[in-house]
């Protein structure tokens, strides 16, 4: 073979190479017109495209219908400032709505943007759902109304398809600005029995009454005027205390739900909206097995009356509930509604001894077996505090430990419908109290072989453990010894 003819063999191999790795390049290079189309398909056809122009705040009246039936929202009050506008339900003027859901029908109509158009001139809607729609009219103060559909979920989450009336282009639309005009007008009516007032405004509840057909007595509830008082120190120191069937001091955290529990109170679910006498009846609120009276300091009264507890399918307790002039009857869980089922221990704390051991005045200890003891005190705190024992100086912390062995007296139940023994007590000790400006008396009656009876004021207030009382005696026997008092007594 020639020179020449090699050299042109060689030429055209190494041409055949480049050409190969020319083409191999191309492959690997990114196409522009390739990236540029990618990114024009990442945007639907016709998203952000603005179906309704109109300012949402301009909006007077809302004509709604669904599967649920046909009803109109009205405007209330315009836009003021940071106010948003107010709208109500035609027809629902005297219950309790939920106005910012009920906002959001007009507010959402600002956002209606077209996620994608889905079909122009479109000739068979129902297949987006549009053969039964969701209809809505938006009527507007300057006389201009906008009426549209909404149609199926569309397959896209989260998307729902969309039309304006005399216009064939069928949009994709966010869910969440149109679900809310699938709702029927009770889905609008607040759960809310009554509203929650801010801390600067909340009203001081004077009295509350519990009437109840399982009780033979009506639990009173009456605000303490001493609770005023920042330093408060008597008692538990809670603002209520209760009156009947028997004065009791209230657990501060225990008690809160029975003494403020209507406010911001909560159903559940309805029973019915507008009830009529069978409704009524048929909830068992005809003749209410509950009924609780809330005075406020204003005398401005609310009354709640309940039916009796019941069990639902899901194993949940509950009450069907109305407030007195709200025209619904609620269905709230016993544990909200706590008025049909507490008892007297639920919320009070039993305290025998109401007295902080530095507002003692005087206290006098008289007990079977011993001779009067009578303690006088002056001072106010631990600093000051200074004690006489029969016109001799005691000390202070001895006094203050017997008195702490007192206030843990046991009040375990409730003595109702006892009578006060014809006997003397076992113990008694009277107590003045300079903050509490008043003196009560303590005394301890035996009453079986294990318990005792307490009475306060000559009414029996408590029964407690005998052991408790034993114990007593012998700290009262402790008190001239010197010997440490015994804390316990079980």
């Amino acid at each position: 073979m020639t020179k020449s003819v090699k050299s042109i063999i060689a030429l055209g191999s190494a041409l055949v190479v480049l050409g190969a790795g020319a083409v191999c390049w191309k492959m690997f290079m990114p196409d522009e017109s390739s990236e540029s189309s990618s990114s024009e398909s990442s945007h639907a056809y016709g998203e952000g495209t603005q179906i309704i122009h109109n300012n949402p705040d301009e909006i007077n009246k809302i004509e709604v219908s669904n599967s649920s039936g046909d009803f109109n929202v009205v405007r209330l009050k315009k836009a003021e400032g940071e106010d948003k506008t107010l709208y109500t339900i035609q027809g629902y003027e005297d219950l309790l709505l939920d106005t910012s859901k009920l906002w959001t029908l007009s507010n959402n109509t600002m956002d209606v943007k077209a996620n994608s158009i889905v079909a122009e001139n479109c000739t068979d809607t129902e297949k987006y759902g549009f053969s039964n729609p969701v209809t809505a009219v938006l009527h507007y103060d300057s006389g201009d109304s906008v009426k549209f559909y909404i149609g199926d979920i569309s397959p896209v989450a989260e998307n729902t398809y969309f039309m304006i009336d005399g216009d064939d282009t069928v949009y994709t639309v966010s869910s969440s600005l149109v679900d809310n005009y699938r709702l029927s007008e009770n889905d609008f009516v607040s759960k809310t029995v009554l509203e929650e007032p801010d801390e600067e405004n909340y009203p001081i509840v004077s009295n509350i009454t519990i009437k109840r057909d399982d009780l033979d007595y009506d639990i009173v509830i009456e605000y303490d005027e001493k609770s005023d008082d920042n330093n408060n120190r008597g008692g538990t120191s809670a603002a209520h205390v209760m009156t009947e069937p028997v004065f009791s001091y209230l657990s501060v955290e225990r008690s809160i739900k029975v003494t403020n529990g209507l406010f911001g109170l909560t159903a559940d679910d309805f029973y019915a909206v507008h009830p009529d006498e069978s409704d009524i009846a048929e909830a068992g609120l005809a003749s209410p097995f509950c009924t609780v009276t809330f005075t406020l300091e204003d005398k401005t009264q609310y009354k709640l009356i309940m039916s009796e507890p019941f069990t639902d399918d899901d194993g949940l307790k509950y009450h069907y509930v109305m407030l007195e002039g709200n025209n619904i009857i609620y269905k709230i869980s016993t544990e909200s509604a706590v008025w049909g089922t507490v008892q007297l221990v639920d919320f009070t704390s039993q305290a025998v001894f109401g007295s902080n051991v530095w507002d003692i005045e005087k206290m006098t200890v008289s007990a079977e077996g011993y001779d009067d003891i009578v303690f006088d005190c002056e001072g106010d705190s631990k600093d000051n505090f200074k004690v006489k024992k029969n016109n001799s100086d005691f000390e202070t912390e001895r006094f203050r430990l017997f008195y702490s062995y007192l206030i843990n007296a046991p009040g375990e139940e409730f003595a109702l419908g006892y009578t006060v023994p014809d006997e003397k007590p076992v113990a008694s000790v009277s107590v003045t109290d300079r903050y509490l400006e008043k003196t009560y008396t303590v005394e301890f009656y035996n009453n079986t072989a294990l318990k005792s009876i307490i009475v306060i004021d000559g009414e029996c207030r408590y029964i407690c453990s005998k052991s408790y009382v034993d114990t007593l005696l012998e700290n009262i026997g402790r008190i001239d010894t010197g010997e440490e008092y015994i804390k316990t007594w079980k």
